[in-house]
This record gives structure tokens, sequence and C-alpha cells, in this order.
């Protein structure tokens, strides 16, 4: 597992143009979302950004149970949160915690097959094991079954890690090829690639100790308006008996939008795969290591 960048060594890097090109994109497409209770843009990364207010002081409880006042206590320790970042209000009905990774591929399977407008899935990597190709062979039964019906609005996007996809002869890269070769219209792969790994050190550092320079790691993975968010990669280990956290929101377009929002904005930053594995930049965009 790669050692993640610090935020003080990417702050004092942002400098370089291909950072300054990342926020900016990352901060044109998230700031087209409204926050719907203030009626004002907001930025994701505002936390990291900004000084926050010190911690509330200790509130007296309220008459009432106990219940009552545990809730009330909670809603004023963490209130600073949505002042800095978006809240969304999700239904406690829509919520519920996936127990197995068995659980959560079948789910993802089940999900695959009956999206009907977007498949957005962003991860460090996708195995190239059977389990892996089976996730593969649902989406491209999902877009056949879109090209037949006459309905091509259905769009996959995938996020993955430029140097942990790109690992071996065969890889994330070479899994999602033969999609791309026949969905191109509706089917696009995106592999972040740091600026940090450029220049010599790219030339100089080899395959899986590149690495350890920062990868990408964000799980997002979405199906229509539902959304499940955990720790896990798309792997058979996460698949089978590496337990990790699942948490599927259903039918939450609010959020499911702003996380669409987040993946596109990244994607835009990153290298595009191509049908004949070679990958291009989208015009206007600064090059990762060019």
């Amino acid at each position: 597992m790669a050692a993640p960048m610090s935020w003080r060594r990417l702050l004092h890097s942002v400098s370089s143009p291909a950072l300054v090109g990342v926020f900016t994109r990352i901060s044109d497409r998230l700031f087209r979302a409204r926050d719907r209770r203030r009626g004002s843009s907001v930025l994701l990364l505002a936390p990291l950004l900004v000084d926050t207010d010190p911690l509330p002081q200790r509130i007296s409880k309220p008459p009432g149970s106990a219940r009552a006042q545990g809730t009330e206590g909670l809603c004023a320790h963490f209130r600073w949160m949505a002042e800095q970042v978006p809240a969304f209000r999700v239904p406690g009905g829509n919520i519920k915690i996936l127990t197995s990774p068995d659980q959560f591929y079948q789910t993802m399977k089940k999900r695959i097959q009956t999206a009907e407008k977007r498949v957005v899935m962003a991860s460090l990597y996708l195995g190239t094991g059977q389990l892996e190709q089976e996730l593969v062979d649902c989406m491209e039964e999902v877009l056949q079954h879109s090209q037949e019906n006459g309905h091509s609005d259905l769009k996959v996007s995938i996020l993955l890690d430029y140097t942990r996809g790109s690992r071996g002869q065969i890889n994330s890269r070479t899994m999602l090829l033969p999609l791309l070769q026949r969905f191109s219209s509706q089917m696009r792969v995106s592999l972040y690639h740091t600026p940090d790994l450029r220049g010599l050190l790219r030339l100089l550092v080899p395959q899986r100790f590149n690495e350890t320079i920062g990868v990408q790691h964000i799980k997002v993975y979405l199906f229509d308006d539902s959304i499940i968010i955990s720790g896990a990669n798309l792997s058979d280990s996460y698949f089978t008996n590496r337990q990790d956290r699942y948490v599927l929101l259903e039918n939450c377009r609010e959020v499911a939008d702003f996380f669409s929002d987040l993946v596109e904005a990244v994607g835009d930053v990153s290298l595009q795969l191509q049908p004949d594995d070679s990958v291009t930049m989208l015009e206007g965009m600064v090059h990762p290591y060019k």
C-alpha cells in the first residue's frame, strides 16, 4: 500500500503548474454545486485551506431525556462542519450497512446490472482475477442492453490510479480495454497520475515503488442515484475475505450528484485511456509528467 502524500507537502508543492491545474479544475466543477440550505457555493477542500473555529465549549444539557440531550450536544459539536463543506440530509431509511465482502461484491454486481443512466466507480485499481472479470462482464451486459433497447444514455465512468492500474502486463487497463473498444461513446476510463512523479524520478523509480510517491485513493461506487461509500478496492480479496466498511445510500440524488461531480473533476485532470491502450489529456489540461 502506497503511503499517502502529506497535506503539508501537497500545499507546499501547489505552486507547480500541474497541481494548480488540478485544484483549478476541481474548484471549477465543485463550485457549480450550490449548498441548498445556504444558497452559496462551497468548496470540498475548505476545511484544509481555512482556519476552523475552535471546538465549542461544553453546552449545558437541556431538560429532557438523555437521548435528546446527547443529540443536541452532538449537533452543536459538529455544526461547524456544515459551515465549511456541503451537507446533505439523508433519511435513515435510505441508509443500509453492508456487512461482508461478498455482500459488497454482490450488491455492486446487482446495481450495475440495473443501472439506467450512470455507473461511476473510483478506486485505487481494478484487479485481474475472475471476480473482477465478472464485474467487468456486468458492465458489458448493461451497456449492450442499453444499446439494444435504443437507450444509449447510460454512461460508465471509472477513475483509477495510473501507476497502480498500469502495474504488470495484465493490469487494470487491459481489463477495461474491451469495454472502451466496444462502447467508446458511453465509456470513460480516467487514470490519475500524480504530478510529483515526473522527470528523472519517473525514469529511475521502478513499478510498484513508484506508487509510494503518491496515488489516487478515492473510493466511490455509484449507480444511478445510489452510492456505496467504502474503503475497499476493486480486488478479489476485498470481495471475499478482506473486511472493510460499506455504507449504501439509496435514492440520494444530491449526494450521488456531488460524488459524481467529484470523480469527474479528478477525471478531467487525469490521463484518458484510449481503445489502443494509449493515454491522452483533455484539451487545456496540464500534463502531469511532461
